[in-house]
């Protein structure tokens, strides 16, 4: 059973935080060979005080199988086979060995006594530093063994339990089976699992536990997607400070507990203690939490984890991990428009039945063994014969960890009509909304997204997607077009979408309040038809006023001409000239997956004529002269264009960009009767570099932009190429900060934009944590552009009263960005031009990553 439709939207984002917090590295489950001799359960305590031992280590002798103790000192062991010797460990006691067989009671206390040992003076060699010392002998002692570590398989028993302050909302269990190769990495068939019962339908699928389980031994340790350095790491005594804090005992030998702080507030590094055995000079035991460095996603504010676990080398050369447990508490708030009370998620991950340097299955990787998926049922075919009789949803004879009673009772309780969001209390603006009863079950749907507007390309995509309806015809709702400028006045239009079989049709009209005659209205509308899976055929007409050059650092043209109509009603000069545009424009779009590659030949058959401006007042009654509209080379149009996009698309100054557009356009009149003979080329670049601290999941980053374009030939006006202005208040990224009303424009253009965030990095370094725990970045920028004009070109404009903005040379400037302010909702922009007078103080959309 599905969570009810009201709770989707914070579902999700549960389950976006769970996923995000656990995985990101690898791990293990149960065995299906014949069935049990016996199952032993009991507690592990103290000898002297009868006090619980948790996580005591259970392990059959002479094998790599096992189990631990919970919180409470219970265990549950399964023997496959007897008789057996089950060996009990505990640091600071001696360990217990005892023979089970067919006739010993499945009930079973092992009551453990506390170690003594003469503890001698820790001989110091070398540095003066006896923790140091001990850690550079473990460190050379892992680079003897460590290299020889090829492959394995491991047996893992997992359980998540998500809870907020109050209550257990969820609990998740799974048995696998994982894989981990040196080379090829890790992979994982998940033999069987369950959960409570409000997880039906999330369950239906393999949750990927291997990739939670962090194995605290290796050089790095994957932590939200940062790699922090391991306190085994080479080169950790460059990282770490390890200081010996007290010498304890096991079996009558000295294990010291060492602890470990970070040498440098800014590197990727954990802090805590670990325990290491004496003469061997391995790890017993490590505790330990990422240090305030941790790079984590804006949604979480607040991140506090623990991890611990425990090693053995289970008589042989290689000490390898015998349990996982986690302690994840964290804050979610996105923006000042949603947040949730605290999620706590606790983990616990048994591992055994390690199997050493074995060949693993070929089918677990594909040929290059860089597969994406790590996660698979047990019925994947995965070359191991005793896997593919797994029963999925059931955990069979478990838990191998036992319950705690808040578990137990969670379990007992929790029923399918128990939603997470029970749980948990939504805040910020959907929270307000919701209590106020404006959240209905559907949610809030906003609406309204104008179709291409621009005049100098076409990259609006044009495949339909199904809506899962059986009717032929499928109307999907009407859309509001709300616009205010100098020629149009106010424009008050709808969009409707419908499909009409596999055709996917838009249509569009609105009203124009400011001119009179035929551009009082306007109209349009398209169609696509996909002819293949990668490939559609759309046509689209339009008629109406349409601005003459394109904003798209402003994040498309809706948003450019929403804001330029709240920027010209406040009674600033209207950004944007604009010409009458009658249009009809035939694509076909075909895609490529790998690479990520679109490739649009489109035929535009365009009539323009010269629009004049209709209102010089704004929407509050007072008084604005706007500026005259320039008029245009009225005439027809035709031409051909190509445009070959490669990359990942996004929004534009909000999350990374990597990717190249190119735009092809070449209108002949002796091939198309145009009014017109030019070609025009642009080309615009985004691309993203990690630049320092590249350990963490947010290192710091360049962002860089290049907008570029040559005409050849005569091309009209409304086909110069432009470098963006930014009207102030809003200073976004790809445009000039300091350039103001008007973009330069010019037969040619070239613009460079960068941006480098160095995070948190400055406030870090001065020990300021406030501004670091709400995610306050700082931001060096800088752009550089300018436009050119044929002397011929400019004069014919100047003839018709027509005056283009052009550069004096070449347009540099540089500032500053403070972003996230305002609960993650902006970023605050100070540039100053340094070729002329100008400064420039504006703000513009946070930079999320």
């Amino acid at each position: 059973m599905s969570p009810p439709s009201s709770s989707r939207p914070l579902w999700a984002a549960l389950l976006s935080v769970l996923l995000l917090s656990i995985v990101v590295a690898p791990a293990h489950a149960q065995d299906t060979r014949a069935p049990t001799a016996l199952t032993l359960s009991g507690r592990v305590v103290d000898a002297d005080t009868q006090a619980p031992l948790p996580q005591a280590n259970l392990r059959i002798a002479d094998t790599y199988q096992g189990t631990i103790t919970n919180a409470d000192g219970r265990y549950t062991l399964r023997l496959d086979s007897l008789p057996v010797t089950v060996v009990v460990r505990y640091v600071g006691y001696e360990s217990v060995r005892r023979r089970i067989t067919a006739d010993t009671e499945s009930r079973q206390v092992f009551r453990l006594a506390p170690s003594t040992v003469q503890m001698d003076e820790v001989t110091v060699t070398g540095s003066g530093n006896p923790g140091e010392t001990i850690m550079r002998r473990v460190i050379e002692n892992k680079q003897e063994w460590w290299p020889e570590l090829k492959s394995y398989s491991v047996q893992a028993y997992n359980r998540f339990a998500l809870a907020s302050d109050t209550t257990i909302a969820a609990i998740a269990e799974s048995q696998t089976t994982a894989f981990w190769d040196a080379e090829r990495g890790t992979r994982e068939v998940v033999r069987s699992q369950r959960g409570t019962a409000n997880l039906q339908g999330i369950t239906d699928s393999a949750l990927p536990a291997a990739a939670t389980v962090r194995n605290l031994y290796r050089d790095n340790v994957e932590v939200f997607g940062n790699r922090m350095i391991g306190v085994t790491h080479p080169d950790a005594l460059d990282d770490y400070d390890f200081t010996l804090d007290t010498t304890r005992a096991i079996d009558g030998r000295r294990a010291f507990l060492i602890r470990v702080e970070p040498d440098s507030r800014l590197s990727s590094t954990f802090r805590g203690t670990v325990t290491v055995l004496d003469s061997t000079y391995a790890l017993l035991e490590a505790r330990l939490r990422p240090t305030t460095s941790l790079s984590t996603s804006r949604v979480l504010k607040e991140v506090n984890i623990t991890f611990e676990q425990q090693f053995s080398n289970f008589g042989g050369p290689y000490w390898l991990p015998v349990d996982f447990r986690a302690r994840r508490d964290l804050d979610v708030q996105f923006s000042a428009l949603f947040s949730l009370s605290d999620i706590r998620i606790r983990q616990v991950s048994r591992l055994s039945d390690y199997q050493i340097n074995v060949p693993l299955p070929d089918s677990l990787y594909d040929a290059d063994g860089e597969t994406d998926e790590i996660a698979m049922r047990a019925d994947s075919t995965v070359g191991i014969q005793s896997l593919s009789n797994a029963q999925p949803d059931s955990l069979g004879g478990g838990p191998f960890v036992p319950y705690s009673q808040d578990e137990q009772t969670a379990y007992e309780q929790i029923d399918s009509t128990d939603t997470v969001q029970d749980a948990f209390d939504p805040g910020g603006l959907y929270g307000w909304l919701q209590d106020l009863g404006l959240v209905e079950e559907d949610g809030l749907s906003l609406g309204g997204s104008d179709a291409d507007e621009t005049a100098a390309s076409d990259t609006t995509d044009a495949a339909g997607e199904d809506s899962g309806s059986s009717s032929f015809v499928d109307f999907e709702g009407g859309f509001p077009i709300l616009r205010y400028n100098r020629v149009e006045g106010g424009h008050f239009g709808l969009r409707l979408n419908f499909g009409v079989g596999p055709l996917a049709v838009t249509g569009q009209g609105g009203y124009n309040t400011g001119p009179s005659g035929s551009t009082q209205w306007s109209y349009g509308g398209e169609a696509v038809l996909p002819l293949a899976d990668d490939t559609d055929l759309s046509a689209r007409y339009h008629y109406g006023v349409t601005p003459r050059y394109r904003a798209r650092a402003r994040m498309g043209s809706v948003w450019a001409r929403l804001s330029n109509s709240l920027w010209t009603l406040a009674g600033a000069p209207d950004y944007f000239d604009y010409f009458g545009n009658e249009r009809l424009r035939v694509s076909i779009r075909q895609t490529v997956s790998d690479p990520a590659l679109d490739l649009t030949v489109q035929v535009r058959n365009e009539r323009h004529f010269s629009v004049r401006k209709a209102t010089d007042y704004n929407a509050f009654g007072r008084s604005v002269t706007q500026p005259a509209n320039p008029s245009v080379d009225d005439g027809w149009l035709r031409s051909g264009a190509l445009t070959a996009a490669l990359g990942d698309g996004g929004l534009l100054g909000v999350f990374p960009i990597t990717r190249v557009e190119v735009t092809v356009e070449h209108s002949d009149p002796d091939v198309a009767a145009s009014d017109f003979d030019f070609t025009r080329v642009e080309a615009v670049a985004d691309a993203r570099f990690e630049t320092f601290f590249q350990r963490r999941v947010r290192p710091n980053t360049l962002d860089l932009r290049v907008d570029a374009g040559a005409s050849f030939g005569d091309p009209p006006l409304q086909r110069f190429g432009v470098v963006e202005a930014s009207p102030q208040p809003y200073t976004p990224f790809g445009a000039l900060r300091t350039l103001d009303d008007r973009p330069y424009q010019g037969e040619h253009h070239a613009a460079l934009f960068w941006e480098h965030n160095v995070r948190t990095v400055p406030f870090e370094l001065l020990g300021w944590q406030a501004p670091v725990e709400q995610d306050i970045e700082l931001i060096v920028h800088g752009g550089h552009g300018r436009a050119w004009i044929d002397d011929d070109t400019e004069q014919r404009l100047r003839r018709r009263g027509v005056a283009v903005r052009q550069a004096d040379g070449s347009h540099h400037e540089i500032g500053l960005s403070v972003n996230g302010l305002l609960y993650d909702s902006l970023r605050l922009d100070l540039t100053k031009r340094l070729d002329a007078e100008g400064l420039s103080l504006g703000v513009s959309v946070l930079r999320f990553l």
